[in-house]
């Protein structure tokens, strides 16, 4: 068997320009949004969290993200005391009703989703786990959906940057980070446990305790985890599965379960310097057969991740921090497709009963490479990662942020697959200059450049700017810049009967901008938030799948993806015991020269936040609705149109619905500690559908039979992933 050796490798510069880099690691702190001085912020603050103001609140943030803010960047950040109140039992659903401008690819309920920010798709919007980019690389098996992993138990903050932000976190964020910061040890001693119990059998229990080790503090740990089981709702409508599938056995429920495990150290080596430790395994397992072709398809997905950081002020003007990670997700998946009856006299099934040529015999074959036991082949890869990120200040003068980021990254998959193992290693240097205006030191200017040197492309350059600029309680902030994103190795080597890949891909380019008028100030009890802006992105060589087609592959688009959009958001924050929030996002998003809105993408999501208090803070009640606009699938190949152009066959627009859930929440205990939940989803029971898929009928009796032509209209047809119906959750978490 012939192995594809990939182009890619450590390149020669990466070498020479860390060596540089790091003799030129002279670093600072800056000022945050909406806070006090740089001056006045404390030398913990900065190397840990910093305190600011997001939605008239007092948050904590990575400095990263304070900074995102202060230099003119769309940041929201989403607060355990948030997740908690959603309820919400995977990052899909936390995704959904606390993100704003976020819309899931696949299905939250099926073991198999990812997270896309204002009219961007898979590969624009990065997920990052402290630090730990959750992209899938594309083993040559099948998609790794790293998100499906996180645990929002676990979850402390979550920081979310709209607009392109490839500059500190490298490619593939050229649409927005999300950025996930869990919770780790202090010095101090604590425990957390919880259950919740719900629809479809759902049980979950999760956990975590920190302690310290010394007198002082120094030296802690903290040690986590959570099992969460479900036979979760129903995916596909029995209808919409091919006769011969659904006579195998296709129709079945589609359970998951997802276990995790791990611990955290921190040494705080000195009152400057902290060195922190994690280590942690997740075990996901789930069935997602399609209901065009598979009869039987358990999924299980081993993440393993160890990650480290350092950081340290050498003094007023310098601060410095190392991060590095090491992971190796790998996936084993079981496909069967219908075994039909071949002989055009007739069959006899598994009953011993008589079928016709074309017919279902109730037994099931595996796909090559996807049976049982030892004949399931593993895909997976293995990734390291390293960021020196220094900061050093100038007092009134200009503040520079530099630093390097090495990304390296192979296949480990089963070598029965035609992929090569060669490591590709990306080498990236950043450099942002953060200048003093001396005549308007409130004005916030960014000015950033990052080179990356790779072997497959010998060097890119990226570009960010951003500024903000406060006028009384108003501001007008803006952004923008490029990123990048190479092709992933399945999109390049895969081959299998569903599937081959296309090594001609090229590199998919994004720019992108936005900008945004804001305003903030307290009428009386009333402290009223509002933020109307506006973006602009273009993609281009975009990367696609096909749909619909045996086997599927990708390509470049040629034609410029141009998304244009506006957002508009409004908080209400009435004391302590009522605070309101609604945000909308319009997103055009088109190929240039068409007027169609691009796949899966919905033309505008309108999404809300509503939460009371009882005046003894026991009583709590939240509700989260959500709007989702016309959003379209299309599917079964292009045709030639009546004007001599070509168009898919078919669109479906599934979007248009609303959806609400909602919790009620009553805290016991002195401290409020023993907490009771109530949690509903989709409470008016709304039908709708989470994505529109497009099958065919090569496993249909009548197909087999010559009564379907390939290719015709009637060998396609689509299909809804159904959104959860009404579904409620019990759940009860404790500390001391």
């Amino acid at each position: 068997m012939v192995k594809h050796s990939r182009p890619y490798g450590r390149s020669k510069f990466g070498a020479v320009h860390l060596g540089l880099l790091l003799g030129a690691s002279l670093l600072p702190t800056t000022a945050i949004a909406q806070a006090p001085a740089a001056a006045e912020a404390t030398a913990e603050a900065e190397a840990a969290a910093s305190s600011i103001i997001v939605t008239g609140q007092r948050v904590e943030a990575t400095k990263v993200a304070a900074d995102a803010i202060a230099f003119g960047n769309n940041i929201q950040i989403v607060s355990s005391e948030a997740i908690a109140a959603s309820g919400a039992s995977n990052f899909a659903e936390l995704a959904q009703f606390l993100i704003k401008g976020a819309n899931i690819g696949y299905s939250p309920d099926e073991g198999e989703y990812t997270i896309r920010l204002d009219g961007g798709g898979d590969r624009d919007t990065l997920v990052v786990l402290d630090g730990v980019p959750l992209y899938d690389r594309g083993p040559a098996l099948e998609d790794i959906w790293g998100s499906t992993t996180i645990d929002p138990h676990m979850i402390e903050r979550v920081e979310v940057f709209r607009g392109g932000n490839s500059l500190f976190f490298g490619s593939n964020g050229g649409i927005g980070v999300i950025s996930l910061v869990t919770k780790r040890p202090d010095g101090t001693n604590k425990v957390e446990l919880g259950a919740s119990y719900g629809e479809f059998n759902s049980r979950e229990l999760w956990g975590n305790a920190k302690f310290a080790l010394d007198a002082e503090g120094r030296h802690s740990v903290m040690v986590y985890g959570s099992s969460q089981q479900t036979d979760g709702p129903r995916i596909f409508a029995p209808e919409s599965y091919v006769d011969n599938v659904a006579k195998a056995g296709g129709i079945q429920k589609y359970p998951l379960n997802r276990n995790n495990i791990g611990v955290k150290y921190l040494w705080k080596i000195d009152d400057d310097t902290n060195f922190r430790l994690n280590g942690q395994y997740t075990q996901i397992e789930f069935q997602d057969p399609f209901p065009d072709n598979e009869t039987f398809s358990p999924n299980r997905v081993r993440y393993p991740i160890i990650d480290f950081s350092i950081d340290r002020r050498w003094s007023d003007a310098i601060y410095s921090e190392l991060t590095g990670y090491w992971s190796n997700p790998r996936l084993n998946n079981t496909e069967t497709f219908a075994e039909t009856c071949t002989n055009r006299a007739g069959c006899v099934d598994v009953k011993g009963q008589p079928i016709r040529f074309g017919d279902a015999t109730g037994r099931s074959t595996p796909y090559p490479n996807k049976g049982f036991g030892a004949d399931s082949k593993v895909g997976g890869f293995q990734e390291r990662g390293l960021n020196f990120r220094n900061t050093f200040t100038f007092p009134k003068l200009v503040e520079f942020v530099a630093g390097v980021q090495v990304v390296s990254y192979k296949d480990d998959s089963d070598p029965v697959f035609p992929v090569g193992d060669a490591s590709t290693t990306i080498t990236g240097l950043y450099l942002d200059a953060r200048p003093v205006i001396p005549f308007s030191p409130d004005t916030k200017i960014s000015l950033a450049v990052r080179t990356d040197f790779a072997k497959s492309f010998d060097s890119k350059t990226i570009w960010k700017f951003g500024f903000r600029q406060p006028i009384g309680p108003f501001y007008i902030r803006g952004n923008g810049g490029t990123s990048y994103s190479l092709p992933r190795t399945n999109e390049l080597f895969s081959v299998s009967p569903t599937q081959v890949g296309n090594p001609n891909l090229q590199t998919e380019t994004t720019e992108t901008y936005n900008g945004a008028v804001g305003f903030s100030k307290t009428f009386g009890g009333v402290q009223i938030n509002a933020e109307v802006g506006a973006f602009r992105t273009d993609i281009s060589n975009r990367i696609q799948g096909t749909s619909g087609l045996t086997p599927n592959t990708w390509f470049n688009n040629s034609a410029v993806t141009e998304i244009r959009g506006i957002t508009a958001d409004m908080d209400f924050i009435l004391g302590k015991q009522f605070t309101a929030n609604i945000n909308y996002t319009k997103q055009q998003a088109r190929l240039a020269g068409t007027d169609l809105q691009i796949n899966e993408t919905p033309e505008y999501m309108i999404t809300g936040n509503v939460a009371w208090h009882s005046a003894n803070d026991r009583f709590h009640v939240t509700l989260l609705p959500r709007y989702q606009g016309p959003e379209y699938a299309t599917g079964g190949g292009n045709v030639r149109q009546p004007d001599g152009s070509m168009a898919a066959r078919f669109r479906n627009n599934f979007g248009n619905y609303f959806v609400m859930n909602g919790s009620i929440a009553y805290w016991a205990g002195d401290e409020r500690q023993h907490r009771f939940q109530l949690r509903v989803v989709n409470i008016t029971n709304t039908k709708y559908a989470e994505r529109y898929g497009y099958g065919n009928m090569r496993f249909s009796s009548a197909f087999l039979r010559g009564e379907i032509a390939a290719n015709s209209d009637a060998y396609f047809y689509g299909y809804e992933f159904e959104g959860k119906p009404r579904a409620v959750y019990a759940s009860f978490t404790t500390s001391f």
